[in-house]
Formats: structure tokens, C-alpha cells, sequence
């Protein structure tokens, strides 16, 4: 089983997302939750990103790539220190080795005859990554997006026949993972914002956190 890391900071980690495959023969997600790992089939994706002064940190990030948009109003009221600050410039650049970065929030990685992006997704006071996926010669990107079962319907009823056309909807105890194609990262940041199990409401949001201390 190949594994595939993008670890944005080296301080207070969280796991963002559940693990997930990408099925290149599809072009689609898939939960490690609700698949049966076999041998050394398939790519699996972890998604670690800083909690810790992560407002301090987006700034930081500002700085090294001009192209992010930012909110109009961001209040910050953390301390970070020099050291702190050091490591979190050094992250992204060994970040930067391995996944190619474009602009406006967006790295991306080739694999065969695949891309895979992640994308920055900026919230009033928060911000995560999340994983979009395109294949030469098949239009839009992949996308998976966990969303809460009342929000289910309303969601289905937002997406167009383009994005719905190859729609599959997995299960889960917490959520719905809803797996379809979006034609902009723009689309699939609006609905991140709005729909994202772990994203979108901030108490789950914070939940969610898995810290690693790896240093």
C-alpha cells in the first residue's frame, strides 16, 4: 500500500480528514473507513495541517504566496514566536519539494496520467486543506465532500446534472460522503464552506482534532 503525506506545519497536526483513496482508474475517492485495505493495492492520502496560531500561520503563508486571497475582516488574537514561525516557513518549503505549488492556495502532485490537488480553504477564522483529483482527457475534477445527513437532500438539489452525473453516496455513522465532479475550484471551495462535515460548523470543526506532537 503506497502512502501519500501532505503535512502542512510540523507542530500540533491534525488529521483533517479521514484517510482516503483515490481510485485512478475512476478518478474517484474512496474511505479508508469503508474499505478493505489489501496488500499493497492502491494510494492512500493523509491530510495533516497545523491547528496551533493557525491564523498567524495563514498570514505566514500570505507572505510566502502573495496570490492568497484573504478575508476582508481577520481578527488574530494569538502569540506565536520567532521559532515557531522558523519551523512553520521551514514546513512549507519541504512541503513544497514534493507537492508542486500553483497560486491562490493551490499544490498539486502528478501521479501517471493524474493530478491531485489540495486546496486551501479560508473561513472567517479558520482554514483547512481539502483534495480535488483530474485525469487527462476527462473533464472537472473529482471531489468527495462528507456532509451532514439532514443536509443531504439539500445538497443534492444544489448540484447541477453535470456535477451530479457520476454521483455516488457512501454512508457513514456521522455523515454522508458525497463523490461527484465539480468544473471549478472556486464551486468546490463555496461548498466546502457551507457543506464540509468537518469544516463547515466550527464546533465540529474543533472536535475533529487529532494532535500529533512531533517535536
Amino acid at each position: 500500500m503506497k502512502r501519500v503525506e501532505f503535512r502542512l506545519g510540523n507542530r500540533n497536526l491534525t488529521l483533517e480528514v479521514p484517510p482516503f483513496f483515490i481510485d485512478f482508474r475512476k478518478r474517484n475517492f474512496s474511505s479508508m473507513m469503508t474499505r478493505r485495505i489489501s496488500g499493497d493495492e492502491g494510494t492512500l492520502f493523509y491530510v495533516y495541517i497545523t491547528r496551533k496560531n493557525q491564523l498567524s500561520k495563514l498570514l505566514i503563508l500570505k507572505s510566502m504566496h502573495p496570490g492568497i486571497f484573504m478575508p476582508q475582516k481577520l481578527s488574530i488574537n494569538e502569540v506565536i514566536t520567532r521559532d515557531e514561525i522558523n519551523d512553520f516557513i521551514r514546513s512549507v518549503k519541504e512541503l513544497e519539494r514534493e507537492w508542486e505549488y500553483q497560486d491562490h492556495g493551490l499544490w498539486k502532485k502528478s501521479i501517471d496520467s493524474f493530478i491531485v490537488y489540495m486546496v486551501l480553504v479560508i473561513g472567517e477564522d479558520r482554514w483547512t486543506v481539502r483534495a480535488m483529483v483530474s485525469k487527462e482527457g476527462i473533464p472537472g475534477y473529482g471531489v468527495e465532500l462528507p456532509v451532514e445527513s439532514h443536509l443531504s437532500q439539500k445538497l443534492m438539489e444544489e448540484l447541477t446534472p453535470e456535477e451530479s452525473y457520476d454521483l455516488e453516496i457512501h454512508d457513514h455513522i456521522e455523515n454522508k460522503h458525497f463523490h461527484f465532479t465539480v468544473y471549478s475550484i472556486e464551486r468546490f471551495i463555496d461548498l466546502v464552506k457551507r457543506y464540509d462535515y468537518y469544516f463547515a460548523r466550527k464546533e465540529i470543526w474543533e472536535q475533529s482534532v487529532r494532535i500529533e506532537n512531533l517535536l
